[in-house]
């Protein structure tokens, strides 16, 4: 027997045996699963800072994802974070002022949430649903640009100022601030809905009648981008050749500066915004189901409320809750006990003090030399 376990053969099928077991552990962790390390307290109390925790990159587990769920995200930048799902493809949920959620599935009060400084309703898209852009709110317009903004949609948004059913002047909109800043006309096309919201108050305010102020936005096509020609060369650095070339190249160039033959450096005029724009996009099609994903902290944190919709192809991986489960009844028990041994036996090993002789002397009996 044992000649046995000491043969060659025996060796060799438990060397085999633990590179197996080391090849499926590396496969698994590189394929299947992943240690995600927490970098901000954005999750806590669940999730503290600096921690770390699994999460399974199975196609099996994504095919699960649910409410409630804590997943693992990727961003178009490239970077990770990890965060709840609050909503699913489908759902509709309303976020109060007051912090208070409502979605399908339960309804609670979302402490610190102060990104919503009005109550709003949002719907959250599926796959081939189709949205009409001038039907949707202001927190489901912003949502949606994001949405087209990362599937590659080259869109441009033309803003305009409505009292009620009157138009009024869009230049109105520079005379407010936000954050103690003036207002720019080129920025109002892509402020997000809570600044929007404010400039909409300031106005109402200013504003004679009762017709509520709104501003409103109008989607469009971007026209494809054209070869630019590039500037001809210096007189100075061009022969005879190339000055053939360039009276060609610039025929249309020369007529746009006819006016400017004096100039040393003409610059050709700008076309204006609206030589951009191409069709009208008011009705979009949803290619991904959509889900609304959440901190569990509320304030100062980034998520939904501030990036949008993510899609399933931004979910990376779902968290596993029995590793956790494991090593706080399993592994930390163990530790914990282990390090208490450990201290106990190192306390018995550890030599006893002896007492300083000179604090062991008697001290003297006061009451018996006086009474003497």
């Amino acid at each position: 027997m044992l000649q046995r376990k000491n043969s060659r053969s025996h060796i060799f099928l438990l060397f085999l045996f633990l590179l197996i077991v080391l090849g499926v552990s590396f496969v698994g962790r590189i394929y299947a699963f992943a240690p995600v390390k927490i970098m901000d307290a954005s999750m806590t109390p669940k999730f503290k800072e600096q921690s770390t925790h699994w999460m399974c990159k199975l196609p099996q587990c994504l095919a699960q994802v649910k409410d409630q769920d804590v997943v693992w995200l990727t961003l178009k930048s490239g970077e990770t974070m990890v965060r709840r799902v609050l909503a699913m493809p489908g759902d509709s949920i309303e976020i109060t002022d007051k912090g208070r959620v409502r979605t399908p599935h339960r309804n609670f009060t979302w402490k610190g949430e102060d990104a919503f400084i009005q109550s709003k309703t949002i719907y959250i898209p599926k796959a081939g649903d189709t949205l009409y852009f001038d039907k949707l709110n202001e927190v489901e317009q912003d949502y949606i640009l994001t949405y087209l903004h990362t599937h590659g949609e080259k869109i441009a948004v033309k803003s305009s100022l409505w009292q009620g059913d009157r138009e009024i002047n869009i230049d109105r909109v520079g005379a407010t601030k936000i954050a103690n800043r003036q207002v720019s006309l080129k920025e109002v096309d892509f402020l997000p809905w809570q600044d929007r919201y404010l400039i909409e108050l300031q106005i109402r305010q200013a504003e004679p009648g009762n017709a509520p102020i709104k501003i409103k936005r109008e989607l469009f096509r971007l026209k494809p981008a054209k070869l630019e020609l590039s500037p001809p060369p210096s007189a100075m650095d061009t022969t005879a050749e190339d000055k053939d070339t360039v009276k060609v190249d610039s025929s249309k160039a020369a007529k746009a500066d006819s006016t400017q033959k004096d100039s040393v450096a003409a610059k050709p005029a700008e076309p204006e915004p609206e030589q951009y724009l191409d069709e009208p996009l008011n009705m979009i099609v949803i290619e991904e189901d959509c889900y609304y994903m959440t901190c569990l902290k509320g304030s100062s944190c980034s998520d939904s409320r501030e990036m949008g919709y993510f899609t399933h192809k931004d979910i990376i991986g779902l968290y596993m809750e029995w590793p956790d489960r494991f090593k706080a009844k399993v592994i930390n028990p163990i530790l914990h006990y282990t390090n208490l041994a450990i201290d106990y036996a190192l306390a018995l090993l550890a030599p006893e003090e002896e007492p300083n002789k000179e604090e062991s002397k008697e001290v003297p009996n006061n009451n018996a030399t006086s009474n003497e």
